[in-house]
């Protein structure tokens, strides 16, 4: 029984991938038909569709639902990401132009990337997700 409750589980972390991509799909289309002018929000729901993305693809690595911070991972990995996923968004929202971003920095934060990145180890470093120290 709990082999079939392992399988089930991944069959419905599919399902949910799929009509979690129709309504991304579907919001992120809306927000750009209403904002024709004012990329603003454009912005701002790519963020947050792209950081949901992370974590929901986290729920599939996630062994054991117990919190345990993984410091190192939170400030190494966690930080910097959600810092660089939120320079576009603030810098569209307040006008302002951060001198230092080239080229290669807009073809990685377009991406999303980044954002997924930045969700995905945000679960990842609040929850167990594997191996204890004594394994």
């Amino acid at each position: 029984m709990k082999e079939w409750s392992y399988y089930c589980w991944k069959i419905i972390w599919v399902i949910g991938l799929f009509l979690l991509t129709i309504l991304s799909f579907d919001i992120e289309n809306q927000i750009k038909d209403s904002s024709q002018f004012n990329y603003t929000p454009v912005y701002w729901s790519k963020f947050i569709i792209y950081f949901i993305w992370g974590m929901y693809l986290s729920l599939i690595l996630i062994k054991k639902w117990s919190i345990k911070f993984n410091f190192p991972l939170f400030i190494c990995v966690f930080v910097p990401c959600f810092f660089f996923s939120l320079i576009v968004p603030i810098s569209a929202a307040f006008s302002i132009s951060v001198p230092f971003l080239g080229v290669w920095f807009l073809k990685v934060i377009h991406s999303g990337m980044i954002e997924i990145v930045a969700g995905l180890t945000f679960m990842l470093s609040i929850f167990q997700n594997g191996k204890n120290e004594n394994d």
